[in-house]
């Protein structure tokens, strides 16, 4: 495998087990795929997409609050204690 993250489809393609066995023990993080000298594609290993996806998900939450946060009104809030009564019943 090259030194830098990045692969010709073609070696790819006679590659494919090399390449992922690279992603899979941690040697590179990432594969970008050339096509014509052109990046076309990135390959990640399982647990980097997965701790990509996570973190989208937490950056949308945090901006889903702040964005909330915005149009909170404090006076028309529900309690914790009322919330807990009105659930318990």
């Amino acid at each position: 495998m090259p030194a830098a993250n990045y692969l010709s489809a073609a070696a790819l393609s006679q590659k494919t087990a090399a390449a992922l066995n690279c992603l899979e023990t941690g040697e590179t993080d990432k594969l970008i795929i050339l096509e014509n000298d052109a990046p076309k594609a990135v390959l990640l290993s399982f647990d980097a997409y997965e701790a990509l996806e996570e973190e989208l998900e937490d950056l949308r939450l945090a901006a889903l609050a702040f964005a909330r946060l915005k149009t909170f009104k404090p006076e028309e809030a529900v309690s914790h204690e009322k919330m807990i009564e009105k659930l318990s019943r």
